[in-house]
């Protein structure tokens, strides 16, 4: 999805990044082909346990450790105190690990994406890692033994606080500026009443869902499965695609994996089931109507 924004008008022409995108893919794509692999995208996703995106979390661990670590380094400057040393060597340390979750993270959720937020999101990955970079090499200083590194340590660490500021900044927009990783659903409020869709429970064939629409425009996907009648939403979560033209999976076929990212649902409960979608689909009691029509109602 393109939008005017600085990062997107930043990597229109940027064709060069293409190349570099295609690699990482390939390296990310390679690795979650490899069979037992599943649960680690699922949890680089946030899918489990969090339901909830991962990177975000990290990121916020990550930029505030060095956040911290420039505050106490800015401290030492001014009043060269000894004591601060050890502090700021251990937030050093535990900003950097964190940094390399944030990375799998932020890729294993990059590679679900195209266009130009892919080319963005390859510019901020590599923003950081240049920054990432930047950080090992004061570690390296910091630790080496040698107090004539101290201050070149410091220095290097506010230099890649910087890289780190205008990725963190490029990399916001993906979810900010171009919507990438916002829950698509996030604006449709339950249905608290029963409502007909223009679905006829007689037209229901096994496993061929059919797709109805409330009065507020939410789109529903509706299924007949082994004689019981089941409803959830038909807008994947993730990036927005139809459930409806997925494919049934599961060992007994009651789940739905979006044909786009393959993400997949709980035709039962709505329940999301693997990512890269973090968020459930809404789920609705069915019922049917004297005109043979479906009605649903959310579940409490």
């Amino acid at each position: 999805m393109a939008g005017n924004t600085p990062g997107d008008r930043l990597v229109a022409k940027a064709g060069w990044l293409d190349p570099i995108a295609g690699v990482f893919g390939a390296i990310v794509g390679a690795f979650y082909r490899i069979p037992g692999t599943g649960p680690i995208k699922i949890l680089l996703h946030g899918t489990w346990p969090f339901r909830h995106p991962l990177h975000p979390l990290i990121t916020d661990v990550t930029i505030g450790g060095y956040t911290m670590l420039v505050a106490l380094d800015l401290l030492y400057l001014w009043r060269r105190d000894a004591s601060l040393l050890q502090a700021a060597d251990f937030v050093l340390l535990l900003a950097f690990l964190s940094s390399l979750l944030s990375a799998l993270s932020g890729l294993t959720d990059w590679n679900d994406t195209g266009g130009s937020e892919r080319r963005l999101g390859i510019l901020h990955g590599l923003l950081m890692v240049a920054a990432t970079l930047g950080f090992l090499a004061a570690i390296v200083w910091r630790l080496g033994g040698d107090p004539a590194m101290r201050d070149v340590a410091i220095y290097a660490g506010f230099a890649s606080y910087a890289i780190v500021a205008v990725g963190a900044y490029l990399g916001g927009e993906l979810p900010f500026g171009l919507g990438v990783g916002v829950q698509r659903l996030a604006w449709s409020g339950p249905v608290p009443k029963w409502e007909p869709l223009d679905v006829v429970a007689s037209s229901l064939e096994d496993r061929k869902p059919r797709v109805g629409t409330t009065k507020e425009g939410l789109a529903v996907f509706v299924a007949k499965v082994d004689s019981a009648i089941y409803a959830i939403g038909n807008t994947c979560t993730h990036r927005g695609c139809d459930l409806n033209f997925g494919t049934w999976v599961g060992r007994d076929r009651t789940e739905i994996e979006c044909d786009c990212h393959r993400s997949v649902f709980s035709v039962k409960t709505g329940t999301v089931r693997r990512g890269p979608a973090t968020a459930s689909e809404p789920s609705f009691e069915t019922r049917v109507n004297e005109a043979g029509k479906i009605e649903v109602r959310s579940k409490a």
